[in-house]
Order: structure tokens, then sequence, then C-alpha cells
């Protein structure tokens, strides 16, 4: 999103780093993302797929509205069919990028 909106990672890090939004997850998608550091997660997006995927279900179950679990399940299950469910889930930058 913020490379679409014309903005550099680093002016997007600088923007979230330090903000309410900087945890753990973050900062290990952006270490891949800033310093392509593929091991910073080491979670395969085929794995995250899986998750989400109990996750909607779970959901659903309920009788729970999750569109947000909807959206990142299908971008998850679209790179799996793209042939990327091996790489780490920071590697949808790249994918989504693309």
């Amino acid at each position: 999103l913020g490379a679409k909106a014309g903005l550099t990672p680093q002016v997007f890090n600088s923007v979230i780093s330090g903000s309410r939004m900087d945890c753990g997850f973050y900062q290990a998608f952006f270490d891949f993302v800033l310093n392509r550091n593929e091991n910073a997660q080491r979670f395969a997006i085929a794995n995250a797929l899986k998750d989400m995927t109990y996750l909607a279900s779970f959901a659903q179950a309920a009788g729970i509205a999750n569109p947000v679990g909807a959206v990142v399940r299908n971008g998850f299950a679209t790179a799996v069919a793209a042939g990327h469910g091996e790489k780490f889930v920071p590697a949808l930058s790249d994918i989504v990028a693309g």
C-alpha cells in the first residue's frame, strides 16, 4: 500500500516505527522489507494459510463476520497457488507488489 502511494519502505517505516503499530511482528516483517533478511520471520506462507483457514472456519462456526480474515486468507491462498507457499510470510510484501 505504501509503495502504491509512492512511499519508500524507509519513509513508511519512519511513520510506523515507534507508533502503536510497532510490534514484534511488524519489526520482523520490516526487517525483511528493509534489509532483505529472509530469516526475520521463519514461518511459511503455506502454514499461515492453514492457520488463517482455521481462524476463518472458527469465525464462521461462531457466526461472526470476519472480512479481514477472509482477505488475508485469500492473499495467502493466492501466494500458495502461485508457487510461493514455502517462502516466509514477510516475502508477501514482494508477492503483493508484483
